[in-house]
Protein backbone atom coordinates (compact mmCIF):
# COMPACT_ATOMS: atom_id res chain seq x y z
CA UNK A 1 0.00 0.00 0.00
CA UNK A 2 1.65 3.42 -1.36
CA UNK A 3 1.92 6.60 1.34
CA UNK A 4 -0.92 8.03 -0.32
CA UNK A 5 -3.56 5.34 0.14
CA UNK A 6 -2.44 5.39 3.96
CA UNK A 7 -3.14 9.10 4.43
CA UNK A 8 -5.74 9.04 2.26
CA UNK A 9 -7.56 5.92 4.06
CA UNK A 10 -6.35 7.65 8.05
CA UNK A 11 -8.09 11.13 7.01
CA UNK A 12 -11.14 9.30 6.16
CA UNK A 13 -11.14 7.64 9.46
CA UNK A 14 -10.04 10.83 11.47
CA UNK A 15 -12.95 12.58 8.98
CA UNK A 16 -15.59 9.87 10.23
CA UNK A 17 -14.79 9.97 13.79
CA UNK A 18 -14.99 13.78 13.91
CA UNK A 19 -18.20 13.85 12.04
CA UNK A 20 -19.39 11.17 14.46
CA UNK A 21 -18.33 12.89 17.58
CA UNK A 22 -19.51 16.48 15.91
CA UNK A 23 -23.03 14.90 15.84
CA UNK A 24 -23.09 13.90 19.01
CA UNK A 25 -22.11 16.37 20.39
CA UNK A 26 -21.37 17.45 24.47
CA UNK A 27 -24.33 16.35 26.83
CA UNK A 28 -25.93 19.29 27.82
CA UNK A 29 -29.08 20.55 29.33
CA UNK A 30 -31.80 21.99 27.77
CA UNK A 31 -33.10 25.11 29.91
CA UNK A 32 -35.50 28.02 29.87
CA UNK A 33 -36.29 30.82 32.22
CA UNK A 34 -39.12 32.66 33.31
CA UNK A 35 -39.09 35.97 34.40
CA UNK A 36 -42.56 36.60 36.68
CA UNK A 37 -41.67 40.06 37.74
CA UNK A 38 -42.44 41.74 41.49
CA UNK A 39 -46.24 41.23 41.47
CA UNK A 40 -46.99 40.24 45.00
CA UNK A 41 -45.48 43.23 46.65
CA UNK A 42 -47.13 41.98 50.28
CA UNK A 43 -44.91 39.50 50.17
CA UNK A 44 -40.82 39.27 51.03
CA UNK A 45 -41.05 35.87 49.01
CA UNK A 46 -42.52 37.22 45.94
CA UNK A 47 -41.18 34.81 42.94
CA UNK A 48 -39.20 36.48 40.30
CA UNK A 49 -37.66 34.14 37.87
CA UNK A 50 -38.11 30.56 37.64
CA UNK A 51 -35.44 28.54 35.74
CA UNK A 52 -36.20 25.02 34.37
CA UNK A 53 -33.22 22.74 33.57
CA UNK A 54 -33.74 19.19 32.28
CA UNK A 55 -30.38 17.53 31.65
CA UNK A 56 -29.50 13.89 30.89
CA UNK A 57 -29.70 12.67 34.00
CA UNK A 58 -31.65 15.41 36.80
CA UNK A 59 -33.93 17.81 36.11
CA UNK A 60 -33.41 21.44 38.27
CA UNK A 61 -35.69 23.83 39.10
CA UNK A 62 -34.38 27.67 40.43
CA UNK A 63 -36.75 29.80 42.11
CA UNK A 64 -35.11 33.44 43.20
CA UNK A 65 -37.55 35.43 45.41
CA UNK A 66 -37.57 39.11 46.40
CA UNK A 67 -36.28 38.66 49.78
CA UNK A 68 -36.03 34.71 51.14
CA UNK A 69 -35.38 35.00 54.75
CA UNK A 70 -33.94 32.57 57.02
CA UNK A 71 -36.68 33.21 59.65
CA UNK A 72 -39.95 34.80 59.34
CA UNK A 73 -41.52 37.75 61.75
CA UNK A 74 -44.80 36.63 60.95
CA UNK A 75 -46.66 33.32 59.42
CA UNK A 76 -44.70 30.85 57.47
CA UNK A 77 -44.32 30.66 53.90
CA UNK A 78 -44.13 28.08 51.45
CA UNK A 79 -43.80 26.78 48.19
CA UNK A 80 -45.20 23.85 45.68
CA UNK A 81 -43.04 23.07 42.75
CA UNK A 82 -45.25 21.14 39.87
CA UNK A 83 -43.87 18.99 37.59
CA UNK A 84 -45.83 18.11 34.10
CA UNK A 85 -44.58 15.15 32.40
CA UNK A 86 -46.64 13.63 30.59
CA UNK A 87 -48.17 16.58 28.30
CA UNK A 88 -51.30 14.17 27.54
CA UNK A 89 -52.44 14.18 31.02
CA UNK A 90 -54.05 17.61 32.57
CA UNK A 91 -52.12 18.93 35.04
CA UNK A 92 -48.79 18.02 37.11
CA UNK A 93 -47.47 14.62 38.08
CA UNK A 94 -45.24 15.68 40.73
CA UNK A 95 -45.22 18.27 43.12
CA UNK A 96 -42.63 19.39 45.78
CA UNK A 97 -43.77 20.98 48.31
CA UNK A 98 -41.34 22.84 51.05
CA UNK A 99 -41.42 25.48 53.57
CA UNK A 100 -39.56 28.85 52.96
CA UNK A 101 -37.16 29.76 56.25
CA UNK A 102 -34.42 27.47 57.73
CA UNK A 103 -35.67 24.45 59.86
CA UNK A 104 -38.58 23.48 56.87
CA UNK A 105 -38.93 19.98 55.82
CA UNK A 106 -39.92 18.95 51.85
CA UNK A 107 -41.61 16.33 49.97
CA UNK A 108 -42.41 15.35 47.04
CA UNK A 109 -45.35 13.70 45.63
CA UNK A 110 -46.79 12.08 42.74
CA UNK A 111 -50.21 14.45 41.58
CA UNK A 112 -53.21 13.02 39.42
CA UNK A 113 -56.04 16.24 38.71
CA UNK A 114 -54.14 18.65 41.11
CA UNK A 115 -54.27 16.61 44.23
CA UNK A 116 -51.64 14.04 45.74
CA UNK A 117 -51.76 10.61 45.33
CA UNK A 118 -49.76 8.02 47.59
CA UNK A 119 -46.84 8.75 50.09
CA UNK A 120 -44.13 10.75 49.70
CA UNK A 121 -41.26 9.51 47.40
CA UNK A 122 -37.98 8.42 48.45
CA UNK A 123 -36.36 8.41 45.27
CA UNK A 124 -32.75 10.97 44.56
CA UNK A 125 -34.47 14.47 45.09
CA UNK A 126 -33.02 17.92 46.69
CA UNK A 127 -33.84 21.11 47.85
CA UNK A 128 -31.62 23.91 48.76
CA UNK A 129 -32.54 27.22 50.36
CA UNK A 130 -29.85 29.72 49.26
CA UNK A 131 -30.67 32.52 51.56
CA UNK A 132 -27.72 35.12 51.19
CA UNK A 133 -28.71 35.05 46.82
CA UNK A 134 -32.71 34.35 47.67
CA UNK A 135 -33.24 31.72 45.73
CA UNK A 136 -34.32 27.99 45.88
CA UNK A 137 -32.77 25.10 44.36
CA UNK A 138 -34.85 21.63 43.54
CA UNK A 139 -33.31 18.89 41.91
CA UNK A 140 -34.93 15.23 41.17
CA UNK A 141 -32.88 12.27 39.29
CA UNK A 142 -34.75 11.51 36.02
CA UNK A 143 -35.47 8.18 37.21
CA UNK A 144 -37.11 9.03 40.36
CA UNK A 145 -39.99 10.99 37.89
CA UNK A 146 -40.37 8.67 35.02
CA UNK A 147 -37.53 10.06 32.55
CA UNK A 148 -39.76 12.08 30.84
CA UNK A 149 -38.60 13.49 27.32
CA UNK A 150 -40.21 16.54 28.27
CA UNK A 151 -41.14 18.50 31.52
CA UNK A 152 -42.92 21.81 32.24
CA UNK A 153 -42.86 23.59 36.10
CA UNK A 154 -45.18 25.76 37.65
CA UNK A 155 -44.74 26.81 40.78
CA UNK A 156 -47.20 28.89 43.39
CA UNK A 157 -45.92 30.28 46.71
CA UNK A 158 -48.17 30.80 49.76
CA UNK A 159 -47.18 33.59 52.47
CA UNK A 160 -49.39 33.02 55.69
CA UNK A 161 -47.72 36.68 57.26
CA UNK A 162 -50.92 37.41 58.13
CA UNK A 163 -53.14 34.64 58.41
CA UNK A 164 -56.41 36.20 57.45
CA UNK A 165 -55.37 37.21 54.48
CA UNK A 166 -52.55 34.96 52.89
CA UNK A 167 -50.93 35.98 49.94
CA UNK A 168 -50.71 33.66 46.91
CA UNK A 169 -48.21 33.86 44.17
CA UNK A 170 -48.59 31.58 41.19
CA UNK A 171 -45.72 31.75 38.56
CA UNK A 172 -47.30 33.09 35.02
CA UNK A 173 -50.87 32.68 36.75
CA UNK A 174 -52.81 30.04 38.74
CA UNK A 175 -51.89 26.79 37.07
CA UNK A 176 -49.70 27.56 34.44
CA UNK A 177 -46.01 25.94 33.44
CA UNK A 178 -43.44 26.98 31.15
CA UNK A 179 -42.92 25.92 27.86
CA UNK A 180 -41.41 21.97 27.72
CA UNK A 181 -38.36 21.37 27.75
CA UNK A 182 -37.28 18.48 26.34
CA UNK A 183 -34.23 16.19 27.77
CA UNK A 184 -30.47 17.35 27.04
Amino acid sequence: MSIGSRTTRLLAVVGGLALTIGLAGPAAAETTTFDDGADTTASLNDILRVRLNHGPGRVTVKIRFTDLRRHSRGGPASIGIFLDTNPDRRGPEFRLGSGLNEGTDFQLVRMRNWKPRGNPKTCNHDLALQFRKDRLVFTVARRCIGRPDTVRVGAKMIDQFDGSHPVHDWMKGPRRFTAPVAAG
